[in-house]
C-alpha cells in the first residue's frame, strides 16, 4: 500500500468533465506489476491477489470489470482524467487522497518491514545510520522513513519494486523497505533466495493509514456504495479468506478490524 501527493492531479481534476457510472461494465486500474498482489504474466495477463479478489467484488456487485494496466504514479490522475472508473492496486487510504477521491473501506491490510542480504550485520534500528534503503518514490514507506528514520537512512525512490529488487541484488542498495508480502515473495525467487528480514514489523496507522481501499471519482457514489457492500460479503462468507490464503499462506490480510 502506498501514497502519492495529490498536487499531481491538480490539473487533472481541473480540465475532466464529470464523468457518472452509467452502465454495469466498469474499467479498473491495476499496476500489474506488485506480486503476489497483481503482476503480467508472459501471455500478457494480469493475474495476483488482487485481480481474484476485484473480480469477485465485482461479480457480487454485478459489475462487468475490464482491467486496465496503470503506472502506479499516475493512477490518480488518470482515474480523475477518466481513464478508468476505479483504483483497485494496493492504494493505501490516505486523508491527502482523501481530498480528491473517495475510497471503499478498506479491503486488505498488511505490516511493512526491512529486509536485506543475508549476513549483511544490518541491524534495527541501531545498524541503519547511513544506510541506503530503497522504497517506492514519494510512497508510503517513504513518507514512514522520513518521519521516523530522518537523518538515519537514506531512502532513495523508485517507480516500482522490480526497480528496487534490481538494485538491491545488484549491491546498489544496503536493504529495502516494502510491504511484507511482496518482500516475501521476492525473497522466495531465485534474485531474492541470499535475502533476509531484518528487525521488527511496522504497522503505524497514522501514517500507513488502516488498509488498502478501491479508489473512486467523487461523483461515482453508487458505484461506491455497491463496491462495499460486495467487499463485506466476501469477507461475510469465507471467500476473502480463501482467496488470501491462495496467494498468501498463513498471512493475515484482513482489514475488517478497521471497518466502521
Amino acid at each position: 500500500m502506498r501514497w502519492i501527493s495529490a498536487a499531481a492531479v491538480a490539473l487533472a481534476m481541473a480540465t475532466a468533465g464529470s464523468m457518472a457510472f452509467a452502465d454495469e461494465t466498469v474499467r479498473v486500474a491495476t499496476e500489474a506489476s506488485f506480486p503476489p498482489f497483481s503482476q503480467t504474466e508472459a501471455d500478457g495477463s494480469y493475474t495476483g491477489f488482487e485481480l481474484d479478489l476485484g473480480n469477485e467484488v465485482c461479480k457480487r456487485a454485478g459489475l462487468k470489470c475490464e482491467w486496465v494496466k496503470q503506472d502506479f504514479d499516475g493512477m490518480i490522475a488518470a482515474l480523475i482524467a477518466g481513464k478508468f472508473e476505479m483504483v483497485f492496486s494496493s492504494m493505501s487510504i490516505k486523508p491527502e487522497r482523501a481530498k480528491v477521491a473517495d475510497f471503499s473501506i478498506p479491503y486488505y491490510s498488511t505490516k511493512y518491514r526491512f529486509y536485506a542480504k543475508k549476513g549483511s550485520g544490518i541491524t534495527v534500528p541501531d545498524g541503519l545510520q547511513g544506510k541506503s534503503v530503497g522504497v517506492y518514490a514519494g510512497a508510503t514507506q517513504e513518507q514512514f522513513l522520513n518521519a521516523k528514520f530522518k537523518g538515519v537512512v537514506e531512502p532513495r525512490g523508485y517507480k516500482n519494486i522490480d526497480e528496487i529488487h534490481a538494485d538491491l541484488v545488484n549491491g546498489r542498495l544496503d536493504a529495502a523497505f516494502n510491504e511484507e508480502p511482496p518482500a516475501e515473495d521476492f525473497m522466495k525467487s531465485d534474485a531474492g533466495k541470499d535475502f533476509e528480514f531484518i528487525g521488527p514489523s511496522y504497522d503505524d496507522i497514522e501514517i500507513f493509514g488502516p488498509g488498502a481501499g478501491a479508489m473512486f471519482r467523487k461523483d461515482e457514489t453508487a458505484l461506491r456504495d455497491k463496491v462495499n457492500a460486495a467487499i463485506r460479503a466476501v469477507y461475510a462468507d469465507g471467500t476473502f479468506d480463501k482467496i488470501a490464503a491462495k496467494w498468501l499462506p498463513g498471512a493475515n490480510l484482513r482489514a475488517d478490524q478497521h471497518w466502521q
